[in-house]
């Protein structure tokens, strides 16, 4: 079935300030400001007039129905991001050998997993975006305004600490999510 357009939009609520230049949405909240970059989005329009985004497409065709909800989609979750914020909790879990996760400091991006399976050498991987990095002996706190900042670098530990050429119902060894938060709401939980 074919469509004759296609029009989407987003109210951003009261308290976030929001702007549009080139295609490039700023939203600045009290968590802080994020930009996000939508000029590869060529057949879909965004116009933003009384604090709502709308987008709009003509003639569509299935690929621009769904870059145009996914643009919608990554509008709402930045909203969230700078209303509330995203946390993501990882668990450590060794059997033998304590692992120990060094978090960047200062202007580094470098995460340092350190003791995995007993090697000598540290794995190394890097945070993207900018993200908040907490650690202790059992849990690792990734925190940010970005959904894809902080669950990209949540992914980047996890696949850092994957065992190769071994049994991994024995080796369970690793650093892996276990708990997502929008501020305070929990959105999934390994129980």
């Amino acid at each position: 079935m074919k469509y004759v357009a296609i029009d989407e939009e987003v109210i951003v609520p009261k308290g976030i300030s929001a702007s549009l230049k080139d295609k490039i949405v700023t939203l600045k909240g009290k968590k802080g400001s994020f930009s996000q970059d939508f000029s590869h989005a060529r057949l879909i329009d965004i116009k933003l007039m009384d604090n709502t985004f709308y987008l709009h497409a003509d003639f569509p065709r299935k690929n621009v129905i769904a870059k145009t909800s996914t643009i919608k989609n990554l509008i709402k979750n930045m909203i969230r991001g700078v209303q509330e914020g995203y946390e993501y909790r990882m668990k450590i879990v060794y059997s033998h050998f304590p692992i120990t996760v060094d978090p960047p400091k200062g202007k580094k991006k470098e995460i340092l997993i350190r003791n995995f399976i007993g090697e000598r050498a540290p794995r190394v991987t890097k945070k993207i975006g900018d993200v908040k990095i907490t650690a202790n002996k059992e849990e690792v706190i990734v925190s940010g305004i970005s959904k894809e900042h902080v669950g990209q670098t949540c992914a980047n530990i996890q696949n850092l600490c994957k065992i190769r050429e071994k049994d991994k119902r024995v080796f369970q060894d690793g650093v892996y999510v276990f708990k997502k938060m929008v501020g305070e709401e929990i959105l999934w939980e390994i129980k």
